[in-house]
């Protein structure tokens, strides 16, 4: 099942977690050269198949669920994990074919290493193709501290709205609500600008 895949992992760690739970026939490119966006885009640029996975280096998972992740990918949906904060895609796990990704211009590689994902999950939502959503929480991941300052998240939603205008609404609601759950502790349920589809998963994706 996992034929006709490859999988990027941008990385500069030594030892990359991830690799562990990539099955053996499945050819990977760890990028270490470049901000995370650049790296994605060379790893995309050279992968031997056209279905991609772009994996974070600090994840695990099942070979049974990377099986079924690639097999809700094609020419027109993208598969990846629920985002934090805007209710679209994060990068941690991101399935798409190639096609794809030259179709919208690949990860915005002047937004280096924050908000890469956020800004080609819009790209290809407001092109057309169809985002599938699922379940972060089925990735288990070595958490960590974030290196992005209060600063640095300004500036890059004040890009994110000014080069998505139509979609600048809902970033700033979302910031706003999101960083509200922050504060209080209080949970809530971010919409999407338009139609995304969330995949539920049986209790075996978390095995």
């Amino acid at each position: 099942m996992t034929s006709g895949v490859s999988v990027v992992i941008p990385s500069i760690k030594d030892d990359v977690l991830t690799l562990g739970s990539v099955p053996e026939d499945v050819p990977v490119s760890i990028e270490r050269e470049g901000t995370l966006n650049e790296a994605r885009n060379r790893g995309v640029r050279h992968a031997e198949h056209d279905a991609i996975a772009i994996l974070d280096d600090d994840i695990s998972f099942s070979e049974s669920l990377f099986d079924d992740l690639i097999g809700m990918v094609d020419d027109q949906t993208v598969v990846g994990a629920a985002d934090w904060e805007f209710g679209l895609l994060a990068g941690r796990v991101m399935l798409f074919h190639r096609d794809v990704w030259r179709d919208v211009g690949g990860f915005d590689e002047r937004l280096r290493s924050h908000n890469g994902d956020t800004d080609f999950s819009i790209k290809i939502h407001d092109a057309g193709y169809d985002l599938v959503r699922f379940p972060r929480e089925i990735i288990r991941h070595e958490e960590h501290s974030r290196s992005i300052t209060t600063r640095d998240r300004a500036w890059r939603l004040a890009y994110l709205c000014g080069k998505h205008p139509e979609y600048a609404p809902h970033l700033l609601a979302s910031t706003a609500a999101y960083n509200v759950t922050q504060w209080t502790g209080v949970d809530y349920k971010m919409a999407v600008p338009r139609t995304v589809t969330d995949e539920t998963w049986s209790e075996r994706g978390k095995d």
